[in-house]
């Protein structure tokens, strides 16, 4: 008779459903391995998502820029909305386009989108480390007179509405290494 009984409880116990935290830990599981499969294919996307030149390469000067994810630097006396006052060169711009190229290209992570430093007008993009988010840099060299020249840029991020201060942390190094 006790051997019925155990057959009896085994049975019961098999047909009986999870409890309750059982059948919660099996979603909150479902859930994590759902979540991760977006972020794969979601850091997937945006490594293998193209670079659109119409888009990017824009003049810095007359380009909408977003408001916490740009960094705009204007030449002194222009009456464009900036964030900066470009610095003026004592070299010519098309010496300071070679420098400036030589920096930005010197950077990790860095290629260009269009235009070249030859053209005056290049636009770049720096993929972020970890999530290689891009980031848009567009200049184009002016000529202030015979011996001097500025810049007017662009930095932008491509995704987000924040850059967190990354756009004008990456300027301000690739200026400073001109001087």
């Amino acid at each position: 008779m006790d051997a019925t009984i155990a057959e009896d409880v085994t049975a019961e116990t098999a047909a009986r459903p999870r409890s309750r935290p059982a059948r919660l830990m099996q979603l909150v599981g479902f859930i994590v391995i759902a979540l991760v499969v977006v972020a794969l294919i979601a850091a997937v996307l945006i490594r293998v998502t193209g670079h659109d030149a119409d888009r990017w390469h824009v003049d810095p000067l007359t380009a909408s820029a977003g408001a916490d994810n740009s960094y705009r630097l204007a030449p002194p006396g222009s009456d464009v909305a900036a964030d900066g006052e470009s610095p003026v060169f004592d070299r010519s711009a098309a010496q300071l386009a070679a420098d400036f190229d030589r920096v930005a290209l010197g950077a990790d992570r860095v290629e260009v989108v269009a235009g070249s430093a030859a053209e005056g007008f290049v636009t770049y993009v720096q993929r972020s480390f970890l999530f290689a988010f891009p980031d848009y840099i567009t200049v184009r060299f002016l000529e202030v007179d015979d011996q001097r020249s500025t810049i007017a840029l662009l930095s932008r991020a491509r995704y987000g509405k924040s850059d967190l201060g990354v756009n004008e942390k990456r300027i301000t190094n690739w200026l400073a290494q001109l001087d």
